[in-house]
């Protein structure tokens, strides 16, 4: 909870720097800063005050805009040396800045970077040590599977599942040695809707949603964890007809309420649902959501693809097939894939 709320401070903290550094460029000259002006020197400067006030703004901006990423980075990687970052420019900054009002007797701009240091320098030094210790503790960890996850979200409901899925989802990847699985999609769909969604969304998380139809291509499937993490990783790649193969990675995690969210790419996700039918294992989406700034917000339906419907049915003690659907609440169904897989082994990995 306390690493929650520094790094909302840290979004906040760099927005307010984007932000000022927008409307600088446009107040400026404006009467309500006319007191700070005055302080800066006589009226006939007033003019040129102003005019390096705006051209200040883009240089604020610039500084807003990569302080949003390191946080941003800082805190979906929880990444320690990205707040030893934050820290060093502001310790570059500050006692510059403080310097130079000083000299010119300025003090509003004194005591805001004397303000702006006490407010930042403690929180960015709290993350880094928070995710040092944090991610010490995770490299002794080993990464979880998902069959640990989907056990301990059914409960009871675990043992209802067939016993072949049961031990499909009892092997952890190891480290370095994913688990590898092969198939062919019989069918992959798109409404129109679906292909409209498809191609706006293609250039920030290609493959979530693919605008294509086609039958009867191979798909390959990876899952695996990385070094420090508790998150599960999914890379599919589909071999489309005729098109170059489509690669997409999602992963999933278990929320601090015990939910499991996948996650699709640049913070979007959804909540996943999990329920056994006839020894089958189910899966149905609770509601997308958008994690950013340090907040999880929800989605709307009508502005997302659908609701998804997972469906993972055994055929075999090595084979099983898989029905995805993704149904609007106004426009029907938009997405769906079927297609039938088999767990490669170890001479087929060799081989490949």
């Amino acid at each position: 909870m306390e690493r929650k709320w520094l790094v909302r401070w840290m979004y906040a903290s760099a927005a307010a720097h984007l932000l000022v550094g927008l409307a600088l460029p446009w107040v400026a000259d404006a009467a309500a800063l006319d007191w700070y002006l005055a302080w800066l020197g006589p009226a006939s400067t007033r003019a040129q005050h102003a005019w390096w006030m705006a051209l200040f703004g883009p240089t604020i901006q610039c500084v807003g805009l990569w302080m949003v990423a390191l946080v941003w980075f800082g805190d979906q990687r929880r990444e320690p040396v990205a707040w030893l970052w934050v820290g060093a420019g502001l310790l570059l900054w500050g006692p510059q800045d403080i310097m130079v009002s000083l000299r010119a007797g300025v003090w509003p701009n004194f005591w805001l970077d004397l303000a702006t240091l006490a407010l930042l320098l403690p929180a960015a030094w709290r993350l880094y040590r928070i995710d040092a210790v944090s991610r010490d503790a995770a490299d002794a960890v080993t990464p979880v599977g998902e069959g640990e996850l989907f056990r301990k979200i059914l409960g009871s409901e675990w043992n209802k599942l067939h016993p072949d899925i049961q031990q499909r989802f009892a092997r952890n990847p190891a480290p370095g040695k994913p688990l590898l699985y092969s198939g062919a999609l019989s069918e992959l769909s798109a409404s129109r809707f679906g292909k409209l969604l498809g191609f706006i969304s293609k250039p920030f998380i290609n493959g979530a949603l693919i605008p294509y139809s086609d039958r009867d291509f191979p798909v390959d499937i990876q899952v695996y964890g990385k070094p420090g993490s508790q998150n599960i990783y999914k890379q599919r790649i589909y071999m489309l007809n005729g098109r170059k193969p489509i690669k997409f990675t999602s992963f999933m995690a278990e929320s601090e309420r015990g939910e499991v969210l996948e996650y699709v790419g640049l913070g979007l996700g959804m909540k996943l649902k999990l329920h056994v039918a006839d020894g089958n294992l189910h899966f149905t989406s609770d509601g997308y959501f958008w994690d950013i700034l340090g907040w999880r917000l929800p989605l709307p339906g009508v502005l997302t693809p659908g609701k998804t419907y997972l469906r993972h049915c055994n055929e075999a003690p090595n084979r099983f097939n898989i029905r995805i659907e993704i149904r609007h609440a106004l426009l029907g169904t938009t997405f769906v894939q079927a297609g039938v897989f088999h767990e490669r082994r170890a001479a087929e990995r060799e081989a490949a």
